[in-house]
Formats: C-alpha cells, sequence, structure tokens
C-alpha cells in the first residue's frame, strides 16, 4: 500500500534540485503557463515516476530535467551545477555528461547497426573508435543483445529496439536516466522486460531513474509517484513495496503456454521476411570476386615456388580454381555479415551463388563457344588459361547440342558447389 510521507532534503545527496520552477509560452495569442512554482528533490539512485494527464506539464518538466529547456522563472540544479542559468552550448555539455535519455520512439539511426547506434554518444564525446566498440559491446552484452550487436533497427523487434536505446543511455555511464514513455509502444510482456531491466540497473547500479509515463501500471513499477496536474505537483508518494516487474514477468503465462505472443511472432516474421528479400550488397559479389583472384595467384604462387610439375595444365588449374573458390566463399560470407548485420539467409546464398556465376563466367562462356563453333583452333591458346576452354576443346567436334549441354551442365555445378560453399563459410549468428 502506498502512503504519502514528507521525503526528508538532504542537500548534499541531492542529485536534482527544482526550486520554485515556472515555465511559460507566449503563444501568440496569450500566455500558457505549462509549470507553476514546482519544487521539487530527488536523491542519488531513486526511481521516481513522473505521472499526468496530457497537459498536466509531465512533458514540460521531462524538458527541464534534461536540459532540453530552461525555466522561465526559479532555479534548476543538477549534480551541483546550475543548469537552468547556462546558455544553450553549456547545457548541451552537462546533458552529454550526466544524463541519458530514453524515448518511447527508440530513436535510433535506421541505416546504423545495433553497435554503431549505441557508439554515437561516445563519438561526440572524441572517445577513440577502439575504445567506443569496447564499452559499447559491453553495455549491449547487458542489455541482453550480445548476439544483435551487427542487427539495424529494422532487423530487431520492439523490445529489442528499446533495449538498444537503453544501451545507448547507459554507454556514457550517466548518473541519470531520464525515461520518456519508455513502453508506450510495447506489449505488456516486453514493458515487463523493459521495466525489470530499468529496476535492475536502478537497484544493483544504483542510477537514478525518472520515468514520465500517464499509465499508473507503469509508474507502480517505481518507488516513488509525483503526480502533476495543471502545471502543478499535487501529490508526491512514496510506494512502500513497488511493484517487482521481473516477478510480475514470471508470473505471466509464457508465450507458448497461451498461444504464443502475436505482437513478438509478427516482430519474428516480417524480419524473417524482410531478410529473405533483402538484395545482397554490390560489395559482397565485388569482394568475393578479388578474394578468387588472389586465391587463384596465391596457388599459383605456392606451385611455382614448390617446382611442382605440372604437365597436365588442367590439372593446376583445377587446383588453383579450387584454392580460388574456397576463398572466394569465406570472403563473401564474411562481406555480407558486415553489410547486412546478419549471416546470409538460405535464398540469399542461392541469389548470390548463381549471379555470382552468371556474372563471373557469362562473358567468358559467351567467347568460348563461339571460338568453339568460329575458330577452333584459337581454343588451343585458351585451353591453359580456363577449365571451360579445356572442356570445350575435348568436345569440339562433337556437335553444338554436347557442347552447349557441357557448358551449362559445368555451371550448374558450379552453381551448386558455389552454395555449399558459402553455407559452410556462413556464420552461424
Amino acid at each position: 500500500m502506498a502512503a504519502a510521507v514528507s521525503l526528508p532534503r538532504n542537500e548534499p545527496q541531492a542529485l536534482i534540485e527544482l526550486s520554485h520552477v515556472s515555465k511559460d509560452y507566449d503563444t501568440g495569442g496569450g500566455v500558457v503557463h505549462a509549470m507553476r512554482d514546482v519544487s521539487l528533490s530527488i536523491a542519488h539512485g531513486e526511481f521516481v515516476a513522473i505521472v499526468g494527464t496530457s497537459g498536466s506539464g509531465k512533458s514540460t518538466m521531462m524538458n527541464i530535467l534534461g536540459c532540453l529547456d530552461r525555466p522561465t522563472h526559479g532555479t534548476y540544479v543538477l549534480a551541483g551545477i546550475d543548469v537552468g542559468a547556462r546558455a544553450g552550448d553549456s547545457r548541451a555539455i552537462v546533458r552529454n555528461r550526466v544524463i541519458g535519455f530514453i524515448f518511447q520512439g527508440f530513436n535510433l539511426l535506421p541505416r546504423t547497426t545495433a553497435l554503431e547506434n549505441c557508439e554515437l554518444p561516445l563519438q561526440y564525446r572524441g572517445v577513440s573508435s577502439r575504445a567506443r566498440r569496447k564499452r559499447a559491446e559491453a553495455v549491449l552484452a547487458q542489455v541482453g543483445l550480445e548476439d544483435r550487436m551487427d542487427h539495424k533497427p529494422n532487423q530487431l523487434s520492439g523490445g529489442q529496439q528499446q533495449r538498444v536505446a537503453i544501451a545507448r543511455a547507459l554507454v556514457t555511464d550517466p548518473p541519470l536516466l531520464l525515461a520518456d514513455e519508455p513502453t508506450g509502444n510495447l506489449d505488456t510482456r516486453t514493458s515487463l522486460e523493459v521495466l525489470a531491466l530499468l529496476q535492475s540497473l536502478n537497484r544493483e547500479r544504483g542510477i537514478t531513474i525518472i520515468l514520465v509515463t500517464h499509465e499508473r501500471d507503469i509508474a507502480a513499477c517505481a518507488a516513488r509517484v509525483v503526480t502533476m496536474r495543471d502545471g502543478r505537483i499535487v501529490s508526491d508518494v512514496v510506494q512502500d513495496a513497488p511493484l517487482d516487474a521481473a516477478a510480475e514477468l514470471q508470473r505471466l503465462a509464457k508465450p507458448d503456454a497461451g498461444g504464443g505472443n502475436p505482437l513478438t511472432e509478427r516482430d519474428e516474421a516480417l524480419v524473417s521476411r524482410a531478410r529473405a528479400r533483402a538484395p545482397v550488397p554490390a560489395r559482397v559479389y565485388g569482394a568475393a570476386w578479388v578474394a578468387s583472384r588472389l586465391g587463384v595467384l596465391f596457388a599459383k604462387g605456392i606451385f611455382a615456388l614448390a617446382a611442382v610439375a605440372h604437365p597436365e595444365r588442367i590439372g593446376f588449374f583445377i587446383a588453383a580454381s579450387v584454392f580460388g573458390l574456397l576463398c572466394e566463399s569465406w570472403r563473401a560470407t564474411r562481406s555480407a555479415r558486415r553489410s547486412l548485420g546478419y549471416p546470409l539467409t538460405g535464398d540469399q546464398r542461392v541469389r548470390l551463388a548463381l549471379w555470382y556465376t552468371l556474372w563471373t563466367g557469362g562473358a567468358v562462356t559467351a567467347l568460348i563457344l563461339a571460338l568453339t563453333f568460329l575458330a577452333p583452333p584459337a581454343l588451343e591458346g585458351l585451353a591453359g588459361w580456363s577449365l571451360l576452354a579445356s572442356l570445350a576443346q575435348h568436345l569440339s567436334g562433337r556437335g553444338a547440342t554436347v557442347i552447349v549441354g557441357a557448358g551449362v551442365i559445368f555451371h550448374a555445378a558450379l552453381v551448386l558447389l558455389r552454395y555449399l560453399l558459402l553455407t559452410l563459410f556462413n556464420p552461424r549468428r
């Protein structure tokens, strides 16, 4: 049962001090009093929920607490700094050093990975790339996303995106987290997961958390609830036994017991479909081709250094080509993992194997078939250069159907071999 109490005001311990703060907006047709003579003290390590209906002033309070706006009257002291009197640039520095923000809409950059989104606040601080990556990986692991670091926002569910947003807020190790309706876009189970994470951060790391919400069920997880109405604080209540989100999550019926969580299943299905349809980036084809050429050159160099006699040039070429295939498949899977943020799907491996084979072998095949029918003697100079040319030379004189059929079979086998190698080298996650 919650009980209203008079909170002690321990000045040295206070992280936030609002003293007679008011905020007025001139709309042109009159003055709107968004906050009226608000005084509030929040100590280090508290978990406070600010509750109110639309127009109550809670969003204005959030903007002032987050150093996004300045009070019209009164003082705001944050971590011993009078931020209300500071200019915009100075407030921005305090904001970056002291506050971590969590928003309802996640506010993630859509074209960057979870890891890169998490690194962004550190980049503003001028932290080196190696240090940024190390710290971002650590906080993503703390929020349970160690296996989703290379995923982009559209490849994550709503709950996972909010965890990325929380990790981004934590990466600067701020003493204060401001969460603006962090569960507004989430279903019940995912909301409890996010709240359980926030409670854990508050209890285990002593981070001060201020949660702005209009839902009493969400505010029940806070140790203290401040209610606003018409720009004023109408109640300030300490809850003797705030709702334990982790325990409540355990009491919820598991998704499989209740027929599944349709929102989560829908998210996962959308992610799977989006991945399957995603095109393979052009850079993957280029990386595979470069790796193949380097692999063939390396194999030839090894043979030359070892002074290996190869009277049958086709045998030597097969050995070098196989090594080139291994190199191109390994490099293609790694390049795709980095570009896409996830391993190649089966559909993508099929398309990559097919189009890469046609792209690299189409012109050569057309040339060899033309020479087979128009100038067979010219194949003698190509026999050691191309396995397909050697095959065409052996089949020359046996008819157009046999030669074209052999070429089709050769390329089909090459597509299958490439697919199998891409599957072999494809990362597991």
